[in-house]
């Protein structure tokens, strides 16, 4: 608890990939290329009509309710 939160946070972060370690090593590069690819189908989605919106409201209670859920067992 003597270790500022910059310096907590940064811990926590590699104890947990110390234990939870990625399955196989991914460059930025990939990363990028897999998010845009994703950001590329969900316009592609919007725009041929075959996707959906929903408002931050719904979206907020969706959440609360999938939370409530787990907690719930």
């Amino acid at each position: 608890m003597e270790l500022s939160y910059d310096e907590r946070a940064k811990l926590s972060e590699e104890l947990w990939w110390s234990l939870h370690p990625p399955a196989e090593e991914v460059s930025q590069e990939e990363i990028d290329a897999s998010w845009g690819a994703e950001i590329k189908r969900r316009i592609e989605e919007m725009d041929s009509g075959g996707g959906r919106t929903v408002s931050l409201e719904e979206l907020m209670a969706d959440m609360d309710a999938r939370i409530a859920a787990k907690r719930r067992g």
